[in-house]
């Protein structure tokens, strides 16, 4: 009951009378009122749930001509329509205006792109009612995996856990042999990032003042507890402090000591690696993948996209370059012939690494001859 309202509680009980909209001295907590759940078969709440999960989504298809399609043999470049059904699991409100947003994901290595297909809107009715909307979609034009993402929102959703669910898709290039274009993004497209030079290892004064100094102050506040009044001949207070600062004192020095000794170990590694790679350099390979559509906490991108020699012959022209000052990309050329006997499509990673460290890269899913 909300402060202010004994009065007005006890003014209802002698009025005897009721308002056309209820007690107004009654609060009603947010849990317990009746809200509309709109949802979709989500994913990531059964992982959570620790329940198995498929990524073929039961309320998820894409149809072509008005015939579903199987998802995971879909043609690069071409016209689909993505059919989307909402449920409500709700038995006591609709869920009037639930807002659907479809989008596709891109997938890269470590790294995930949605772009847009679609916003639309769904009346859904009361459990067990549903609401289906549609939209078009033009795959890729570069064959690979993608995801089909959907969303839910309602302002007064009771369950907001249930609104995200994916679809996972393949689509294939629509003959063999394949030259696809590929995008290399520059990370540093004006100068490289700054680095410490000085060689390693580094003074960590962390260790010193959080672990020597609180050991020493620990130690300095039992030796003036057992046996004695104080440390140094002062308050307790000042036998801690002093303590502290000896302990940390000691500590510098000892890091300070002992990384001089390892310095020169450090820049004799150094030398043996060549130093510093050039930020600006790209460096290229490909790999092959086998896709399984794994189920619940299994399926993870770098379990499932986990490189493995090449199944048929593949390259990028050129494997290596490097990036001019102030350029911002530069597009190489992804290359395989398929061959021409019938059989599963091959999957490929194409991997980019950028000074040295991993720079992204795509996933190509390449048909057979054609």
């Amino acid at each position: 009951m909300r402060r202010g309202c004994w009065f007005c509680k006890a003014w209802q009980v002698l009025k005897r009378e009721k308002t056309p909209f209820g007690d107004p001295c009654v609060t009603v907590p947010g849990h317990l009122i009746r809200k509309p759940d709109p949802c979709i078969y989500s994913q990531f709440l059964l992982m959570q749930l620790d329940q198995p999960v498929t990524w073929d989504n039961p309320d998820v298809r894409i149809l072509k001509g008005g015939v579903e399609q199987y998802t995971y043999d879909l043609t690069a470049d071409t016209e689909y329509t993505v059919e989307i059904t909402v449920h409500n699991s709700s038995r006591d409100k609709p869920a009037d205006g639930t807002a659907v947003a479809i989008r596709w994901i891109e997938f890269g290595a470590g790294s995930e792109t949605r772009h847009a297909i679609a916003d639309r809107v769904a009346n859904v009715p009361v459990w067990p009612g549903t609401a289906v909307v549609t939209a078009p979609w033009r795959t890729p034009a570069s064959p690979g995996h993608y995801c089909i993402e959907v969303e839910l929102a309602h302002p007064n959703d009771g369950n907001p856990a249930n609104n995200r669910g994916w679809n996972n898709t393949l689509v294939h290039a629509a003959q063999s042999p394949v030259d696809r274009s590929i995008r290399i993004f520059n990370r540093y497209p004006r100068d490289c990032p700054p680095v410490a030079e000085g060689g390693g290892p580094y003074l960590d004064y962390r260790r010193a003042l959080y672990g020597w100094g609180a050991l020493g102050a620990i130690g300095g506040l039992l030796y003036a507890h057992v046996g004695h009044d104080s440390l140094l001949g002062h308050s307790y207070t000042v036998s801690v402090l002093a303590s502290y600062a000896i302990a940390a004192a000691a500590g510098l020095i000892f890091y300070r000591l002992h990384n001089e000794r390892l310095r020169p170990t450090a820049a004799i590694a150094r030398a043996a690696t060549g130093g510093r790679p050039d930020c600006h350099r790209v460096e290229i390979t490909v790999d092959s993948y086998e896709f399984d559509d794994a189920t619940g906490k299994a399926f993870h991108p770098d379990t499932v996209f986990a490189g493995r020699p090449v199944i048929w012959p593949a390259y990028v022209d050129p494997p290596s370059f490097v990036f001019q000052p102030g350029e911002a990309f530069r597009d190489v050329t992804f290359h395989t012939d398929a061959p021409d006997d019938p059989g599963p499509p091959g999957h490929f990673n194409v991997n980019v690494r950028q000074g040295g460290e991993p720079s992204g890269g795509v996933t190509l899913t390449i048909t057979r001859g054609g």
